[in-house]
């Protein structure tokens, strides 16, 4: 009697707990990012926003002496100084939206940029200036460091892959408490600061940024199109209320998006030691694998700790004329062995 009791007591508390789980629901889940109401206009401007001051700099690398000044407008979006009206009218900067902590730190590298395209002169260890290889150029800081990519690098870091780990795709902005309208917008801001088209992977015209880079590796590490499926998936739970399902799309988009950066950090890696002998190109590509590595610290669910982050960017050192190939080697195994990518490092 005694064991009937008990297997009656087990049985009615595994009734009451399945009972009391949330009932699968049952929604079609869309091919393309085309729901009601979507909105990521903002997002959209900011990236635009982008380009236009990275073009802006990139000019130093063929000899343009570059205005801090005008550049930080541009950041700011002060002064109307873009060449496009729709970009100075928006009511959009890029400043704001730049982790507080590394604001101060893109106007540094604007200032670093305006000073060395100030100087002229050719790039060597100790000074700044433009280095070419007969067909590229890039202009320098006295360490190596290719300037545009110090701008380039710190917005998509610190602006656009921030913007969607941290804040857009965080349980403030799309969790179960907020209203619906919101966390449907919210979510679609995350998409939009991607930078893919609504039809991607089919259609890769015109990627941007984060999505470039997925796009870029997706062959290889399937990153992208799982980013896009989770984004799909996910804004499809959210109009249906499946909040089980939105909070497992934010962990495969946050980890996605991260091992594309990862994966294209040892793809530079790669370019680097491919190129050492080339001045020119070993800067440029050192710099890119260096500022990805950098911005990987704003995932706030992100598979790198802090301190491994350290140790790489160790390994690129403070002066890109001298890092050697042994430490890139090391780089490139660490970041490989943390995201797993043994099996494909050497075709990243």
């Amino acid at each position: 009697m005694k064991k009937l009791t008990i297997s009656l007591i087990a049985f009615a508390f595994i009734f009451s707990f399945q009972s009391c789980k949330e009932p699968k629901k049952n929604y079609t889940v869309p091919n393309t990012y085309n729901f009601s109401n979507v909105n990521y206009s903002g997002q959209t401007i900011r990236l635009s926003m982008i380009d236009a001051l990275v073009d802006a700099v990139k000019a130093g690398n063929t000899g343009t002496v570059l205005d801090a000044t005008d550049l930080k407008n541009m950041y700011s979006n002060t002064g109307n100084p873009f060449s496009i009206a729709a970009l100075d009218t928006s009511g959009k900067q890029l400043k704001n939206k730049t982790f507080l902590a590394d604001q101060a730190t893109v106007e540094t590298w604007i200032d670093n940029a305006a000073t060395a395209s100030a100087a002229g002169g050719t790039a060597s260890n100790g000074t700044s200036g433009i280095v070419t290889n007969g067909t590229k150029s890039y202009l320098l800081d006295a360490n190596g460091f290719d300037l545009k990519e110090g701008v380039e690098k710190h917005l998509q870091g610190a602006l656009i892959y921030y913007q969607i780990t941290a804040i857009y795709l965080s349980e403030d902005q799309v969790g179960a408490q907020v209203a619906i309208a919101d966390r449907q917008h919210h979510w679609d801001e995350a998409f939009g600061y991607y930078g893919v088209p609504v039809d991607y992977p089919t259609n890769t015209a015109g990627v941007l940024h984060l999505g470039e880079y997925g796009n870029d590796r997706n062959a290889l590490l399937g990153n992208g199109t799982a980013v896009m499926n989770a984004f799909l998936k996910g804004r499809a739970a959210i109009d249906n209320d499946d909040n089980e399902t939105v909070t497992e799309q934010i962990a495969i988009i946050r980890d996605n998006v991260e091992r594309g950066i990862a994966g294209t950090a040892v793809h530079y890696i790669n370019e680097a030691l491919a190129n050492v002998g080339d001045n020119a190109v070993r800067s440029h590509t050192l710099s890119e694998g260096y500022f990805l590595v950098k911005s990987l610290k704003y995932n706030p669910t992100k598979k790198v700790t802090d301190a491994q982050i350290a140790t790489l960017l160790g390994y690129f050192g403070t002066n890109f004329w001298t890092t050697s190939t042994t430490d890139l080697q090391a780089a490139k195994n660490l970041l490989s062995t943390i995201y797993g990518f043994d099996a494909v490092k050497d075709q990243l």
